[in-house]
């Protein structure tokens, strides 16, 4: 029998509301990867993702004020968790429907750089920083960073003008410089809002969830969804 690479081990995770949970989901007890991960493999894990984050450091919501910034958090796991055996990240979609597609905001990216000096006020300086400090601060850790599933249904959302895709690309190609494995769900998942056998767009949250759909709103997961993707992400996480 082959032997359990997670099982005893600590695992921690971070992102936004695709790695969270929304809080329906967590309601009716349809957690998310982390808590599916985790609880199937017997593994020590901590979940620091939250809704409404950020890659990027310095963005604020009118109702919340300042919002989780995953690149900032990383600073908060290593002061609470010296050693950890997996580290993975999540995140991006909120950061490209806040900033835009000014490229000031995306941020430069120089792939000769690798001086830990980069401003994570922009999307790509966040990136950057976040894996300088994730390798700094765990050398022998397997890290990794989840790109999320499609996701919106705005006209042209899978064309050449997605703005969501344009700036996970920009996080793929980060995390190739770092040579951080990545696992990309808008690829490698078949989850499309577009498709109706997914998500009812005439249907609420709710309803889409309570029907068996696997997106609820266009953009988050039900149940349904987290079973289609936690095992993907639990292959993956086995083979960093």
């Amino acid at each position: 029998m082959e032997k359990n690479k997670l099982y005893g081990k600590k695992i921690i995770f971070d992102g936004d509301s695709i790695c969270w949970a929304t809080s329906e989901t967590i309601a009716t007890q349809n957690r998310g990867w982390a808590y599916r991960v985790g609880a199937k493999n017997s593994v020590e894990w901590y979940n620091y993702a939250r809704d409404g984050a950020t890659v990027t450091a310095e963005m604020y919501s009118e109702k919340t004020g300042a919002r989780h910034w995953v690149s900032r958090s990383i600073d908060a796991i290593h002061e609470k968790h010296a050693e950890l055996d997996y580290l993975i990240f999540e995140g991006g979609t909120n950061d490209a429907d806040l900033l835009g597609w000014e490229e000031e905001k995306l941020g430069t990216f120089d792939i000769a750089d690798f001086s830990g000096n980069y401003d994570d006020t922009t999307f790509t300086g966040a990136m950057e920083s976040l894996l300088y400090k994730a390798i700094t601060y765990y050398p022998h850790a397997r890290i990794g960073y989840i790109v999320a599933h499609r996701m919106g249904i705005r006209p042209n959302g899978y064309g050449e003008k997605n703005l969501r895709r344009h700036y996970f690309l920009r996080a793929i190609d980060v995390c190739k410089k770092w040579g951080v494995p990545y696992l990309d769900l808008w690829e490698k998942s078949p989850l499309n809002p577009m498709l109706p056998v997914y998500y009812n767009r005439e249907l609420g949250p709710a309803e889409n969830r309570s029907q068996g759909y696997a997106i609820i709103d266009g953009q988050h997961l039900s149940g349904v969804g987290y079973d289609m993707v936690s095992p993907m992400i639990e292959e993956w996480i086995k083979s960093l």
